[in-house]
């Protein structure tokens, strides 16, 4: 009976510890996706405009994008004054810092390097669905619209996808519980046969 207790036990905590990792790829608009693999190296670079934090540390990868707090824009591709704020934040802000990223040869000729900006477009379904355009850093800190890519496409750009540790975490938890389950079953066995 001890035995059975222990088992719920421990399964109603991996419950608890599982439950709150879960919740964080979906509780927001425009979840991660875990079915499209990320680039973990920069550039191209990745920035996320409308989250409800700020983050300006994060590599700007497309398994850590920088994230920007601009919760108010609802229409990725619109014209409203929530995006020209992050336009110009992306322009004077974070162009500027991701172009001291890059190491820009020194004879004068300037590669191509891709920033995604991307946004969680609320206009439609009720998730959320992922837009995003296409800009191009120079090493000035500028980043204008590509004008060979100006339009505001759908879905995720390549690249992007979920940060990886959240599923090694609950996969860690998941071989954790049953290694747990496994030791109580050898336990229970062993002590029935001495008694």
């Amino acid at each position: 009976m001890r035995s059975t207790l222990r088992i719920a036990g421990l399964l109603l905590l991996l419950s608890a510890l599982l439950l709150p990792l879960v919740g964080y790829a979906s509780d927001v608009p425009c979840p991660d996706d875990p079915n499209i693999p990320c680039v973990s190296e920069t550039p191209p670079f990745y920035i996320v405009i409308n989250r409800e934090f700020e983050d300006l540390t994060r590599t700007g990868s497309g398994c850590q994008p920088i994230i920007l707090n601009h919760p108010d824009i609802e229409d990725c591709c619109g014209e409203s004054e929530a995006l020209g704020e992050a336009n110009f934040q992306v322009e004077s802000e974070v162009c500027p810092l991701l172009a001291d990223r890059v190491d820009w040869p020194e004879d004068g000729e300037e590669p191509t390097v891709i920033v995604y900006q991307m946004c969680c477009d609320c206009t439609g379904a009720a998730g959320g669905e992922w837009r995003y355009r296409v800009r191009l850093l120079h090493a000035d800190g500028t980043c204008p619209i590509d004008e060979q890519n100006p339009g505001c496409y759908e879905d995720l750009p390549p690249g992007t996808g979920i940060d990886l540790p959240a599923p090694l975490i609950i996969g860690g938890l998941a071989v954790m519980g049953v290694a747990l389950l496994a030791t109580g079953m050898v336990v229970r066995r062993r002590s029935v046969r001495l008694a």
